[in-house]
């Protein structure tokens, strides 16, 4: 039997062959968080006749990571890169070492809970057309996450989302509503995904030229070119510990975002479609940074400080032309934007 058929039970019941999923985590200094996700796969024996593999990809980390994982998860495949390679390349490292059916993206700031990703897998082993699917990401209270995102436009820019959502359900799903059943999204948030080979090999798998942030949307985007549909599933559940990873360099992460944000732009639009955008981006820097300069007593907490330097790198980052450094990157952080 090869890893495509599915095995039919005593009860009649058809189930994904053993073996079928290949779990793909990348990390960079998150030692603990990758710790106990680790740990949470490895608990949760319900999925285990499935897991074919686990290949953990380490963009060169330097809080002891890699002597964690080969010590404690000897059975994982350890990849570490010699720098920072962000997670497009990463993830399609982990896919060119992986061999199962299906693939699952995890972050380290994420936790299983036993038999949640199984309902997932059975969901697209019983539904082929379905390219990539999102679980229902939720708190460590479990109470639900933003799990699904919508594609980048101008009208996003110019309308608050919620608005969209009223005026027009059928195009904009309610993220911050919870769902009974599978609905197919413009995109899925990056932290849990599950995707067949077959879709990752028409779409050519992760753009590079990613670094952080909009790969997933991306890469939604062109699975859907080929006749897949993207799916999120309320049905399974993942934990995820929101901005254990990028949390430490905020502003930075921030910045990475926009330089994503542009580049998808650019990528699936027109040049005046992106000048465009580009120039409404750069207004709404100033705002924010009026009114905190005219209300100076609004900086009183840490929050507010953090989100105003925030907007003014924005600013900077605009000025000088939207460059591709200044982000997560360790050769170009913050500090270098600021000074040129």
């Amino acid at each position: 039997m090869n890893e495509t058929e599915q095995v039919t039970g005593a009860s009649g019941i058809r189930h994904p062959a053993p073996g079928v999923i290949s779990i793909v985590i990348i990390t960079m200094n998150t030692k603990e968080l990758l710790q106990a996700l680790l740990s949470s796969i490895m608990h949760d024996g319900l999925l285990q006749p499935y897991l074919k593999e686990i290949i953990i990809i380490d963009n060169a980390s330097t809080d002891g990571t890699d002597e964690m994982a080969k010590s404690e998860f000897s059975n994982a495949a350890f990849i570490r890169n010699v720098e920072n390679r962000g997670f497009s390349v990463s993830a399609n490292l982990g896919i060119a070492r992986s061999t199962g059916e299906y693939i699952l993206f995890l972050n380290s700031d994420t936790l299983m809970i036993e038999g949640e990703m199984l309902k997932m897998l059975k969901f697209m082993d019983e539904h082929r057309d379905a390219g990539i699917c999102g679980p229902q990401l939720v708190y460590p209270d479990m109470k639900p996450q933003r799990s699904f995102a919508y594609r980048p436009t101008l009208l996003l820019e110019v309308i608050p989302k919620s608005i969209l959502e009223l005026m027009f359900p059928s195009r904009y799903a309610r993220r911050n509503r919870a769902y009974s059943a599978p609905i197919e999204v413009d995109s899925l948030i990056g932290a849990a995904i599950m995707a067949s080979r077959k879709a990752i090999e028409l779409a050519g798998g992760f753009d590079e030229r990613f670094f952080f942030f909009l790969e997933e949307t991306d890469l939604c985007l062109r699975i859907r070119g080929e006749g897949q549909r993207i799916i999120f599933f309320p049905g399974a559940r993942v934990i995820h510990l929101q901005g254990k990873t990028v949390g430490k360099s905020w502003i930075e992460g921030r910045i990475e975002y926009n330089i994503s944000l542009h580049k998808f732009i650019k990528k699936h639009h027109t040049s005046l479609y992106y000048y465009i955008f580009s120039f409404i981006r750069f207004l709404k820097c100033f705002p924010i940074l009026i009114i905190y300069s005219a209300l100076p007593f609004l900086l009183i907490t840490g929050r507010a400080r953090m989100k105003y330097k925030y907007y003014f790198c924005l600013l900077v980052w605009h000025m000088r032309g939207c460059p591709e450094k200044g982000g997560l990157r360790i050769n170009f952080p913050v500090q270098k934007l600021l000074q040129g």
